[in-house]
């Protein structure tokens, strides 16, 4: 992932990527290999244009490690080089919204019930954090205000390319929301012309049926207001968020993804395989904090991201068990299968150490499943091009 030096780019790709058919890789479409069957039982090896199945490719594993190495290299190298053009994310609200725990729980594993007993942020914290291998940012987690001015907020802010706004929706948030509007406000003064994400945090302790008419009342509230202030078209989103179920994942995840260069082109990869493959969704998910990369256009339900978190915890839990302190939780031949009562199958696959595509298909669907591996290789080797050419270009 990459961020422009003076802001946050939108959701269109600006990265001299072709965005016609002479740039997608060729999956292969849906039909019935023929094998050949010995009279010991065994089967040849299967060999789809010139793309093995995983279990005839011996060396596979070496290989994909080394390749792993020099692309670590690589993007060792390139963020060094790009280090002032990284992304700066900074965390933003009154005092004791949440800011911290939300980082707490998403990026150092924190269980929710101990964010409970963190104290209040009294200096600036800057995390160096890492989502699936190749996408760095900065985020700086300050001290809120107690009050609405933002007195403080244009020595935070005068670097940032994103500012995610954290809202206490269980206590009178008039406060919070003149906070939120004053800060929009010195953004365009100065020229600053970034993206608010704002998180309606604590939703757990509202009654459920109160929850989207007070999500409603605060969007309008700080549309008006920004309207009265002369402010046409902020880029601004808003996120129902809670840090007792997977709605703060979720949310995180989309502000990665609304800076994402690379996000076009991955969704049409992951287009392109669903389709030729017939899978129902596809997601590219970072394990370790159960960010989702990017998934396939179709529309995303809630249910399903938190399957996938799920599924997430399943992996990394047997994983912790079975495997040893000095091997990665994902490695080349690394995948999982889960079958639910609800007629759903979910396929996990990795893409790097840190990374795995997360592919959901019905239990009735007649999917070839060695069209799907060979279909799911190929995608791996161009996620893995797509940010490594990327990088290569800043």
């Amino acid at each position: 992932m990459n961020y422009g030096p003076s802001g946050a780019y939108n959701t269109p790709t600006n990265n001299g990527l072709s965005s016609g058919s002479d740039y997608y890789p060729i999956y292969h479409p849906h039909y019935q290999p023929s094998t050949k069957t010995y009279s010991n039982g065994s089967y040849d090896s299967l060999k789809i244009n010139n793309y093995n199945r995983f279990d005839d490719q011996e060396d596979e594993p070496q290989q994909e490690q080394q390749q792993q190495q020099q692309q670590q290299q690589q993007i060792e190298n390139d963020y060094n080089i790009n280090d002032p053009n990284r992304p700066k994310l900074l965390m933003w609200g009154l005092t004791k919204s949440g800011k911290t725990s939300v980082l707490k729980l998403i990026f150092e594993k924190m269980a929710a019930g101990e964010t409970l007993q963190l104290p209040e942020t009294k200096m600036v914290q800057i995390h160096e954090l890492t989502c699936g291998v190749h996408i760095r940012f900065q985020i700086r987690d300050v001290p809120g205000p107690k009050t609405a001015s933002a007195s403080d907020f244009e020595n935070y802010a005068l670097e940032s390319t994103t500012i995610v706004f954290i809202l206490d929706v269980t206590e009178d948030y008039t406060e919070a929301i003149n906070l939120l509007i004053s800060s929009v406000q010195w953004m365009y003064k100065n020229g600053h012309n970034v993206r608010f994400e704002v998180l309606i945090h604590k939703v757990d302790g509202v009654q459920e049926q109160d929850r989207l008419e007070r999500y409603s009342s605060i969007q309008q509230q700080v549309n008006v207001m920004l309207k009265e202030c002369s402010i046409r078209e902020p880029v601004i989103n808003f996120y129902l968020t809670s840090i007792y179920d997977h709605s703060i994942h979720e949310a995180f995840s989309k502000i990665v993804q609304n800076q994402m260069r690379q996000l076009r082109d991955l969704e049409n990869m992951l287009d392109l395989v669903t389709a030729s493959t017939q899978l129902d969704k596809i997601f590219v998910c970072d394990i370790y904090n159960k960010i989702f990369l990017a998934s396939d256009t179709r529309p995303v339900e809630t249910q399903l991201s938190e399957l996938c978190c799920d599924v997430v915890d399943v992996y990394t839990d047997i994983s912790s068990i079975y495997g040893t302190n000095s091997s990665p939780v994902l490695d080349s031949m690394s995948f999982c299968t889960i079958e639910l009562s609800i007629g759903l199958v979910l396929y996990l696959k990795d893409i790097n150490p840190t990374t795995a595509l997360i592919c959901i298909l019905k239990k009735e669907s007649k999917i070839n499943e060695a069209l799907m591996e060979v279909n799911l290789n190929i995608l791996k080797k161009e996620i893995q091009d797509l940010f490594l050419n990327n990088s290569s270009r800043q």
